[in-house]
């Protein structure tokens, strides 16, 4: 039975760069403690994220902001649901993301009709959370959700490509 590998991390922005923080991710049992980490690793009021992949499964980004909420993102909740984040990030599923998706009403409500006892997977979208947590760093909420719908077996290739856009892909390279 082999292990099951996760990669942690915490990076805060400060100015223009990304810095690594010293935050035992393992060590947050509710997504308030998390948070509470987060915020006492932070430069001022800039973003400070979590970022929690499971290899070869699924991702989370957890991002707070000086005194505002936490906003995160799972790119397989049913999957996270599963580890020992799960607790932690099951807030995602409480997100709205209504406005922010592309609807295809139309198409599953034909599939209704049908009958097909198929239709129950395709309805749901894996991913949870806020798409746009990062939209003022430069990945649209669309972005995030076609990088994940399109490499969402591979979190590792979608974190480089978040991480290329943001400005951080070197430093999570190095923490590797």
């Amino acid at each position: 039975m082999g292990l099951v590998a996760y990669f942690t991390a915490v990076i805060a922005r400060a100015g223009a760069a990304w810095r690594a923080r010293d935050v035992e991710v393992d060590d947050a049992s509710t997504l308030e403690e998390l948070m509470d980490y987060l915020r006492a690793v932070s430069v001022g009021d800039e973003p400070v994220l979590a970022v929690i992949e499971h290899e070869d499964e699924w991702f989370a980004l957890v991002r707070v902001d000086g005194d505002e909420e936490p906003r995160l993102f799972v790119s397989d909740l049913a999957a996270a649901g599963t580890s020992p984040f799960g607790p932690m990030l099951a807030p995602a599923a409480d997100v709205d993301s209504a406005d922010d998706l592309d609807a295809p009403d139309d198409d599953e409500n034909e599939d209704d009709e049908d009958g097909d006892e198929e239709d129950d997977e395709p309805k749901i979208a894996a991913w949870a959370g806020e798409t746009d947590l990062l939209e003022d760093l430069g990945i649209s909420g669309r972005t995030l959700r076609k990088l994940v719908e399109e490499k969402g077996d591979d979190p590792g290739a979608v974190l480089a490509e978040v991480g290329e856009t943001v400005g951080f892909v070197e430093l999570l390279d190095a923490l590797r």
